[in-house]
């Protein structure tokens, strides 16, 4: 009687616990569903800002009305690309986002990314390291979702730095015959987080601290959509850091050899 009675509220207890998800479940979907519709909402009038600013510019103004219609455009891409990040993380939580698989050069895809994020870092005077290994075959992989990753942890590191470096280091562990494990970190010396905060880093619209969003800027949209992005992929990522010293972001992505490559 009492192993019976003991099966029945297990099984109580699973179903309440379903029943408990479900609601979390549609809240969830509601909730990116309304992101992505607001987002569409908001774009569309941001395009045609961008649109008669842009044909505002090629009018005679003088320097101060250039200035102006300039501030008027830098401020529309950053929106633009906030209502994208939003619309892209809300795509991945309902499961409408595919990956696109092709040929993915490691060294080139890092090179690319420090061409571009290379003198942003110098700017600060910060010291830029890279080191990718050359032994790296060619892999089967969603380069630009990779790309897209590396940007926005590379962009945090740069945002929160103001002395020492920002660090890129890429390699590839094998699995078994035929694929490798891509490992990759970005490395700082910045403002680092503390050990409570750790555990919300990746969860969307969390920062470390709310102070970091007066001092730095940003919604905390770019660790959460990262995550989502790699799990997208197969892999993972993971933080280690220290307040005061820096952070190590570790991203570790599974994929095949090109077929030319395997053994």
């Amino acid at each position: 009687m009492r192993k019976t009675t003991s099966k029945r509220n297990q099984n109580n207890l699973k179903k309440s616990a379903r029943a408990t998800d479900k609601p979390q479940d549609d809240i969830a979907l509601a909730k990116s569903a309304f992101i992505t519709n607001i987002s569409h909402e908001i774009r569309t009038p941001m395009n045609a800002i961008m649109g008669f600013a842009q044909m505002l510019q090629n009018t005679g103004l003088n320097e101060k009305q250039a200035d102006y219609v300039n501030v008027i455009l830098d401020s529309g891409k950053k929106l633009l690309l906030i209502i994208g990040n939003l619309l892209d993380l809300s795509n991945l939580q309902l499961g409408k986002t595919s990956l696109n698989l092709g040929t993915c050069v490691v060294h080139e895809l890092a090179d690319k990314l420090w061409q571009h994020f290379h003198p942003l870092i110098r700017t600060k005077n910060l010291e830029a390291i890279l080191e990718c290994a050359p032994d790296i075959p060619k892999l089967m992989l969603d380069c630009e979702k990779v790309e897209r990753v590396l940007s926005f942890v590379i962009s945090n590191a740069i945002k929160y730095t103001t002395t020492g470096f920002v660090a890129l280091r890429i390699y590839a562990k094998p699995l078994e015959a035929g694929s490798v494990m891509l490992c990759m970190e970005v490395a700082d010396s910045g403002i680092g987080i503390s050990a409570d905060k750790i555990k919300h880093i990746f969860h969307v619209f969390e920062q470390a601290d709310n102070s970091i969003t007066r001092n730095y800027g940003g919604l905390g949209i770019g660790l959460g959509l990262s995550q989502q992005i790699v799990l997208l992929l197969g892999g993972n990522i993971r933080v280690q850091s220290t307040p005061g010293k820096g952070s190590r972001f570790f991203i570790d992505i599974p994929a095949s050899l090109v077929p030319e490559q395997r053994p």
